[in-house]
């Protein structure tokens, strides 16, 4: 009596595993960490009360940046004007007229040559808090590609 023993030959299951973890499902893996940080930066532009038209909260986007066989990247942010101002503050001056002007609160016009603009970040924070689900993010999209093509 014999018994009947099947072979598994590892390395046949690595080119699988290798082929799911290249090109587009590296891009696919960034891009999913990518939208771990968009929904963060969204989230932070609403408690940042950054909120008027929704404009720049509509306006973050990941896309992709680079992608080869070995390795992807993404971008993630937005085309607003004045985004940056926001996220990293600085000095707002007139670009035609001598003076800024404005209607404030209580109805009164104000004029000033200069008006600063403190930081009020949403995007930096949206990448540095979060490592950790970003990372979880990438690691769930290739596990579920690598098994697919198992």
């Amino acid at each position: 009596m014999s018994a009947s023993v099947k072979v598994i030959r590892l390395e046949d299951h690595f080119k699988d595993a290798l082929r799911a973890a290249t090109g587009d499902q590296l891009l696919k893996a960034c891009m999913a960490g990518g939208e771990v940080v968009r929904n963060h930066a969204k989230l932070n532009i609403q408690t940042q009360g950054l909120v008027d038209t929704s404009a720049l909260l509509n306006s973050i986007s990941v896309d992709k940046d680079k992608s080869t066989e070995t390795s992807a990247t993404v971008s993630i942010g937005t085309n607003i004007e004045y985004a940056a101002i926001h996220e990293f503050g600085g000095p707002i001056v007139p670009r035609v007229a001598k003076m800024l002007s404005w209607i404030t609160d209580s109805g009164e016009r104000a004029f000033a040559k200069v008006v600063h603009i403190p930081a009020r970040p949403y995007l930096r924070p949206a990448l540095d808090e979060n490592e950790g689900d970003i990372i979880k993010a990438v690691g769930t999209s290739l596990k579920r590609q690598i098994e697919g093509a198992l």
